[in-house]
């Protein structure tokens, strides 16, 4: 087995790039740009996804990198085949 077939991180927290942008930016970037191109507006597509460029890039330096994935996960739905372990966001405590 070959050593180029893994992804070695630097760090644990360094996260997975696509080109050169982390996976929330390339999908904020490339899905305005592709859904433009189908409905033909590739010009409002661009200036869609240099916008979510910016405005992404903005957020991150003001609040961090990780505040991103705390809003997704607090304020959009879960997917359905999360651990079924782990309480639903809402729940603030147990009882019993």
């Amino acid at each position: 087995m070959s050593i180029q077939q893994h992804v070695i991180l630097n760090h644990v927290d360094t996260p997975i790039r696509f080109l050169f942008w982390t996976k929330e930016e390339a999908l904020l970037i490339l899905a305005p740009f592709m859904l433009g191109s189908t409905l033909d507006f590739v010009l409002l597509g661009l200036i869609v996804s240099l916008t979510n460029f910016y405005l992404i890039r903005l957020y991150k330096r003001y609040f961090g990198k990780g505040q991103l994935q705390a809003v997704r996960y607090w304020f959009f739905p879960q997917s359905s085949n999360r651990v079924s372990s782990f309480p639903p966001s809402y729940i603030r405590e147990f009882i019993g």
